[in-house]
């Protein structure tokens, strides 16, 4: 089953019978035409609003953003595709609170150069704050307490949490957090396109790329026209026969943040109880081709038959690095001759997807067009939407996280009363 749209094609050839989810597809339909996350995609005027801060950000040598899960992912996601020739402002994704990282990187930066941006959308994110809290204490013995507001935002929900307080006390200005779009899904909002406009990036041709996949699942009349759902239903006929975990592996360097950000959103949205014993979790595993060919391939080929792989690829730049010096006699160096890493990388990704499907392993194929923002745009749409209609086919919520709610509690007694 080839699906095809503007952006890429999902192969589905060689998996059980789908069957039919009507049900599931006029699901999608009504939250096509309720959700905020969806209805969010409507206007560009975010975009507009966001422009001057984007242009004042830009100023600086460095921009750190600081945030975990999804208040970073998105971003990363999104910034993998920038520019290369864009090298100002410097990036650096914060999502973690080990002392050494902060340690090493906060002695190298200017910090009169230096831009910070603290995305918490509850506002009492413990990792967040205390990020903030030390970016804000070395910022403070560089420059003056009114100074911090031209180096400083804040974007959280316009609620009283913490980080609004701290932000009222320190004069921070912030922007909101959508109240009613969880950080998983934000990429498309504030917390996505900021960084993606202070960047350089087409902010607006990644959301048309978003747009175009849901106008087209949106569009779909039966279930074996939207890829969405198809993606979905596969998913669901693969668990009720044990397959119990699901491979992401992009042939592209640019698209490994997106397997993490693919992993929280799959995996924080859909591994919950549920009382339908063929609805199993759905474990997601991130991978990237051609490097895990040499690290978890002979898992995959001989290991449990527990796997649903995605492989996704492209076509790969055909000019550029092409091999010209005379053979050296051995054909494992001469094999290269008059190639391109390209016509490497084209065979592999398809050696490895026949390599899957010879050995019986259930394999999806996206084939992505080009590699740009509408492209990514798109085919963070299509996971969203696959991943919508994976908790109506369960029958769960997808945005709902109780299960964390006891780490989060637990951290909080055990920084207050050390054992």
């Amino acid at each position: 089953m080839l699906l095809e749209n503007d952006l890429f094609t999902q192969n589905l050839e060689g998996l059980p019978p789908l069957g039919k989810a009507p049900e599931t597809l006029a699901h999608l339909h009504s939250l096509g035409q309720a959700l905020p996350l969806l209805q969010h995609l409507q206007s560009d005027d975010l975009l507009a609003d966001l422009a001057p801060v984007a242009k004042r950000f830009q100023a600086f040598g460095d921009v750190l953003i600081l945030g975990t899960g999804g208040s970073s992912l998105g971003g990363q996601t999104l910034l993998a595709l920038r520019d290369p020739h864009h090298k100002i402002p410097r990036f650096h994704f914060l999502d973690n609170i080990d002392p050494y990282t902060f340690a090493t990187l906060l002695p190298t930066l200017d910090i009169q150069k230096t831009g910070v941006v603290a995305i918490s959308k509850s506002g009492n994110t413990a990792e967040t704050l205390m990020q903030l809290l030390v970016c804000l204490q070395q910022g403070g013995q560089m420059v003056s307490p009114g100074q911090l507001k031209d180096h400083f935002l804040i974007i959280s929900e316009p609620l009283d949490n913490g980080i609004r307080r701290l932000a009222a006390t320190c004069d921070l200005p912030c922007l909101d957090h959508p109240t009613d779009i969880g950080g998983r899904f934000a990429a498309f909002t504030v917390v996505g396109m900021l960084p993606a406009l202070i960047a350089g990036m087409d902010a607006q041709a990644l959301r048309v790329g978003a747009r175009k996949c849901l106008s087209a699942a949106l569009a779909a009349k039966e279930t074996d026209v939207c890829q969405p759902l198809q993606g979905a239903l596969a998913h669901l006929a693969l668990a009720q026969s044990g397959i119990t975990q699901t491979v992401l592996m992009p042939y592209a360097d640019r698209l490994g943040p997106f397997t993490l950000w693919f992993r929280q959103l799959w995996a924080e949205s859909l591994g919950k109880k549920n009382h339908n014993q063929h609805h199993q979790a759905i474990t997601p595993l991130q991978a990237l081709g051609t490097v895990d060919q040499h690290s978890q391939l002979q898992l995959y080929l001989d290991g449990p038959r527990n796997k649903f792989f995605t492989v996704v690829t492209l076509d790969h730049e055909k000019d550029a690095f092409k091999i010209i010096r005379p053979p050296v006699g051995h054909p494992a160096v001469d094999l290269f001759q008059g190639k391109t890493m390209g016509d490497l990388m084209q065979a592999e990704q398809q050696a490895t997807i026949n390599t899957l499907r010879r050995h019986q392993c259930p394999t999806r194929v996206i084939h992505l067009k080009v590699l740009d923002e509408e492209t990514l745009g798109g085919l963070m749409m299509h996971y969203i939407l696959e991943t919508l209609a994976m908790a109506h086919l369960m029958g769960i919520n997808p945005f709902d996280q109780p299960a964390v709610e006891e780490g989060k509690i637990l951290t909080q007694q055990y920084l207050a009363y050390p054992q």
